[in-house]
């Protein structure tokens, strides 16, 4: 008897992009014994990619080439191109029982995606969905030149009950999706497969003198870096850090430390009392990455009121993110006594709760079943 395949396919990122999302699901499809005894597992991305891997998940799975465009150097339609052609050689390929499962395309694939499975009618595709859909709900990404514009497109094409199925990282974007497109989707056609946060194994590194508060990624004016940089004028006796594209900076003093690998990384965020989030826009229906590394290193974390700062305030509670409705709000926070060295106290129990919540490998591994058994229906 042919065995049925599961295909995972990576047809947008290269490299390190969305690893530790990739690697996460991965390990979570091959803890699950129903899932290894059911399936045979195919990964299929590009070379760069699968070297990425941990090298425990690359011996353990197998893995496939694919073609894929560095989306830092894209060209939409070329890229759109490549990720039409990839996918469509799956869907072709599928035999009874196999399951597609795409973890990253463009909103103008997805759109194509939608299309193309109202005549094949593929029922075990499924397409995660990420910061493409923003688009759908801030106008200001939705000109023609935009994502949004297509993200846009493909909702006003698809129907209820379509084909294709839809896979999110967190409860709080299937809701707000839910809610914003009650004629276009249903419960039945979005399914969560939560975003794998493993705990870093990084030990507890020695008190630091003075605290110190970090901004995690990119440090874009919708991030709110401008804010990080009003508060620290605000505090004295506390250091004030940007962390990310492999560098730590003191943002007073401007010194710079260099940083490499994934390790050094998160042991940098560790050590800090508090990692802020005080971003501005954006985030409306989609999970920050930098804020799953902050979770990753057991720091705690202040942000603002952006719907996936809140949904983590409503699931973990306040030993875990704290939200502010403003920067005076957050320098008052900071400010207080003793408060940011009673939240880095807590950093071993904060990675005690990651791993048994939802985010973790075996409610993870879960949903996966799940999700299988939904396309074996």
């Amino acid at each position: 008897m042919t065995p049925r395949r599961f295909f995972f396919i990576e047809p947008s990122k290269v490299g390190s992009q969305h690893i530790t999302l990739i690697e996460g699901y991965l390990r979570a499809l091959l803890s699950s014994s129903a899932l290894t005894r059911s399936f045979k597992l195919i990964f299929c991305a590009s070379m760069s990619t699968v070297a990425a891997l941990s090298t425990a998940v690359r011996e353990q799975i197998e893995h496939v080439r694919i073609p894929v465009m560095d989306p830092e150097k894209r060209r939409l339609i070329r890229k759109t191109i490549v990720e039409c052609y990839v996918v469509t050689r799956y869907l072709v390929k599928m035999r009874r029982g196999d399951i597609v499962f795409i973890s990253c395309v463009l909103p103008t694939t997805l759109l194509f995606l939608e299309l193309c499975n109202k005549v094949l009618r593929r029922r075990r595709l499924f397409v995660v969905l990420h910061g493409e859909i923003e688009g759908l709900f801030d106008k200001s990404l939705q000109r023609p030149r935009s994502f949004g514009f297509w993200a846009l497109w493909w909702m006003r094409v698809r129907r209820r009950g379509s084909a294709l199925s839809l896979v999110v990282i967190d409860d709080f974007i299937k809701r707000r999706l839910l809610m914003a497109y009650p004629g276009k989707l249903c419960d039945a056609d979005i399914l969560v497969v939560h975003q794998p946060i493993s705990a870093s194994s990084i030990q507890q590194p020695s008190a630091i003198e003075p605290p110190a508060v970090c901004f995690v990624g990119y440090r874009t004016r919708y991030k709110g870096f401008d804010e990080f940089m009003q508060i620290s004028a605000l505090i004295p006796g506390v250091a004030f850090v940007a962390i990310g594209g492999g560098k730590v900076q003191d943002v007073r003093s401007a010194r710079t430390t260099a940083i490499s690998g994934s390790n050094s990384y998160l042991g940098e965020i560790s050590k800090c009392s508090a990692a802020l989030f005080p971003y501005t826009a954006g985030y409306t229906c989609t999970l920050s990455g930098a804020v799953v590394d902050a979770l990753s290193a057991g720091t705690y974390i202040v942000a603002s009121d952006r719907p996936c700062f809140s949904s983590l305030q409503e699931y973990f509670g306040a030993d875990v993110i704290t939200i502010c409705r403003s920067a005076e709000e957050m320098a008052a926070l900071f400010g207080r006594p003793y408060w940011l060295e009673q939240k880095r106290s807590g950093r071993a129990g904060r990675l005690v709760r990651l791993v048994e919540s939802k985010y973790g490998l075996e409610a993870v591994r879960a949903s996966f079943e799940r999700l299988s058994q939904v396309a074996s229906t």
